[in-house]
């Protein structure tokens, strides 16, 4: 059972030493593949002492998508794809991902999110919220009752069957994120399952100031507009815009129990998101001015 990681990098000194640790002496039969951006720190000097393959890219060259598809060229039976932020919580993660593939039906396996200790109130409802306890597997009949997070996933680290990743040309070219949501979306509509595996578990969260919050919910508004068939498909079972609402309200709801403190900070990153989205989402429709001081951000290695 031949397996191959791939893991974005850039500047990632402070991390990867930790992160590649967690992976020696598990299997021979596991590759790690770093696709680095230039990294102008230490990075690669860490990598080699790992005896990694390892490609250099130009910074400007980078996106999720087209990154991850430099698997397609290595043989192998399983893709897994981690961000450099993403670290094991024990040695079973890459045993505990394999474990869904008995069903030939399953392509995608992904894991579990664990805030880390220093994350705020809000990242710690969203990986509780999105990355439960509970194992699950979605197929299109989960539709009915998952709506659009039926085709949620997830690229800090997830696991692909490598032949229905190469069968379907991998992620769609070109996409600066959300391509995990995206290959998601066409696996389930093809008749195919995706594995949530509350067992296999990574240390991964962010620490976001509006600025970020505006550009990522900008960059998922146009990607939704580009892949809008995402959300008719979706539409046909339920609204996506009241299961975002829905969201909004159940984190207020968890912060006044948990950390009241942090409710202005909550209701200015919903507005934020929900500006930031339909922006994005009607990024054609802006005065040409203000659309030129917009610009895709292409550097999300985390």
């Amino acid at each position: 059972m031949k397996i191959l990681i791939l893991i974005p990098t850039l500047n990632a000194a402070t991390i990867i030493d930790k992160q590649l640790s967690k992976f020696t002496n598990i299997s021979e039969d596991i590759n790690i593949l770093i696709v680095d951006s230039s990294s102008n720190d230490e990075t690669l000097d860490i990598v080699k002492l790992y005896k990694n393959d390892y490609l250099l890219i130009k910074r400007d060259e980078f996106n999720h998508a087209t990154i991850r598809n430099y698997v397609i060229k290595y043989q192998a039976d399983f893709y897994l794809f981690l961000t450099q932020d993403a670290l094991p919580v024990d040695k079973y993660l890459v045993e505990n991902l394999l474990k869904p593939f008995n069903d030939e039906e399953i392509v995608i396996s992904y894991a579990r999110q664990i805030p880390y200790e220093n994350a705020d109130a809000t990242e710690i409802f969203a990986r509780e919220t999105n990355y439960s306890a509970a194992s699950m597997i979605k197929s299109q009949d989960s539709l009915t009752t998952l709506g659009i997070k039926t085709f949620f996933s997830s690229n800090s680290c997830a696991m692909y069957r490598a032949s229905y990743f190469k069968e379907v040309g991998g992620f769609k070219e070109g996409l600066i994120m959300n391509e995990d949501m995206e290959f998601a979306a066409r696996a389930i509509i093809d008749g195919k399952k995706v594995a949530y595996c509350a067992d296999a578990k990574v240390w991964h969260s962010h620490q976001y100031n509006a600025k970020d919050i505006f550009k990522r919910y900008f960059d998922i508004g146009v990607f939704f507009k580009t892949n809008n068939w995402i959300l008719k498909e979706v539409n046909k079972y339920s609204s996506t815009e009241s299961t975002g609402i829905q969201q909004a309200k159940n984190e207020l709801i968890y912060l006044l129990k948990k950390s009241p403190l942090s409710i202005p900070k909550s209701i200015l990153f919903s507005l934020t998101k929900y500006i930031a989205y339909k922006a994005g989402y009607n990024y054609d429709k802006l005065p040409l001015k203000i659309r030129k001081s917009l610009s895709l951000h292409k550097n999300y290695h985390n």
